[in-house]
């Protein structure tokens, strides 16, 4: 299979750190992208013809398999759990599903927020909104209080899916902007603290991406 990636986006790692808690990293030919910092605002022109035909949307990750090719990160490892573990990484009905994906829309809400900062803030300074990136920054900050008081607790011995996203949005919110997140729900931080050890959040820890 073929998986197009960067070293920055969170959502990459949200895939790859699925990746590498299922044991199947060895199926995976990761193709790197490059990305000029214009990327947030105006359509990128230079990508590789086979990225291209792979996702439309032109965004990543995007998944090349013989049979499917995918360009979300939800769907994406929503057929990793399927179809390479057994529905460990998120249960396929019942209560403990809902709770799961309630974890998740809010963590995915908080990176969505963390990105479109991060896009507002590539723009030159005359042009970008303070209004927006506070904003923006407020959301994340909901988000973080809003798990630490609600789903904290419920956290199991399993680094689910909904763990693997809690713990990518904390780690992108530190790489990019630092540790203040961390005043706002200290008990998530500390818990971050004990699972960014692990070796699937060691080995995708993020880094800028290559330019073009």
């Amino acid at each position: 299979m073929r998986l197009y990636v960067t070293p920055a986006s969170p959502w990459v790692r949200r895939v790859r750190v699925a990746i590498e808690e299922l044991g199947i990293a060895d199926r995976f030919d990761y193709v790197q992208t490059r990305w000029p910092h214009s990327w947030g605002t105006q359509t990128v022109t230079t990508l590789a013809p086979d990225f291209s035909a792979a996702t439309p949307v032109a965004r990543i990750p995007a998944l090349v398999t013989d049979t499917v090719t995918l360009t979300d990160s939800h769907a994406i490892v929503d057929y990793l759990n399927a179809e390479f573990g057994a529905f460990r990484l998120l249960t396929r009905e019942g209560d403990a599903r809902w709770q799961a994906l309630a974890v998740i829309a809010i963590a995915s809400g908080n990176l969505e927020a963390q990105i479109m900062r991060r896009a507002e803030l590539l723009r030159t300074e005359e042009k970008r909104s303070d209004d927006f990136i506070a904003k923006m920054r407020d959301r994340q900050m909901r988000c973080h209080v809003a798990i630490e008081k609600d789903h904290l607790a419920s956290f199991g011995d399993t680094f689910d899916l909904a763990q693997i996203t809690t713990a990518v949005a904390c780690g992108y919110d530190e790489w990019r902007y630092g540790p203040g997140w961390r005043d706002a729900a200290p008990r998530l931080a500390a818990w971050y603290d004990t699972v960014a050890q692990r070796p699937s959040m060691k080995i995708t820890e993020p880094a800028e991406t290559p330019q073009r």
